[in-house]
């Protein structure tokens, strides 16, 4: 596997766009940095992920640690039938949403600061490493180690 490589590349990258002054973030700065951490897919056929979960830490000294998991308001729960590219909500009332391409390793993410003011970026999370997960014999678990930092920087958009 090319996780060297990968690992590399991904601690180094990050997508900044456009911005302005958000009331979510210290006056004068015009993003808000989050670091993601334990990027988890599960692949319970072994080839297509099913769901997948990640926390959105705060990176200024905040006390930010929020889960996050594709939210499917039918079931009140994380979806167990994850469609790539498609926009999920964190949770219920979460003021967080994302997109994953499974293809490209790109997560998407959203923070709604008001109905008019939305942030946003997005980072490559490079392919994570996938070990048995035991609910069958194909079940996968894969993860982004810890040591391949993660960091997205979201801007007015």
């Amino acid at each position: 596997m090319r996780f060297l490589a990968a690992a590399t590349t991904t601690a180094l990258l990050s997508v900044t766009a456009l911005a302005a002054p958000t009331p979510c973030t210290p006056e004068g700065e015009d993003s808000t940095v989050y670091e993601i951490q334990d990027f988890t897919l599960r692949k319970y056929d072994g080839q297509n992920v099913a769901t997948l979960s990640f926390n959105i830490l705060a990176t200024n000294g905040g006390t930010l640690d929020f889960e996050c998991s594709p939210y499917d308001p039918v079931t009140n729960t994380a979806t167990q039938a994850f469609e790539s590219d498609n926009v999920y909500s964190c949770g219920k009332n979460s003021l967080f949403s994302f997109s994953y391409d499974v293809s490209s390793t790109e997560l998407f993410l959203w923070q709604e600061i008001t109905t008019d003011n939305t942030i946003g970026g997005s980072i490559k999370t490079g392919d994570p490493i996938c070990r048995a997960g035991g609910s069958s014999a194909s079940d996968l678990v894969c993860t982004v180690p810890d040591i391949v930092k993660l960091d997205v920087t979201l801007t007015k958009l």
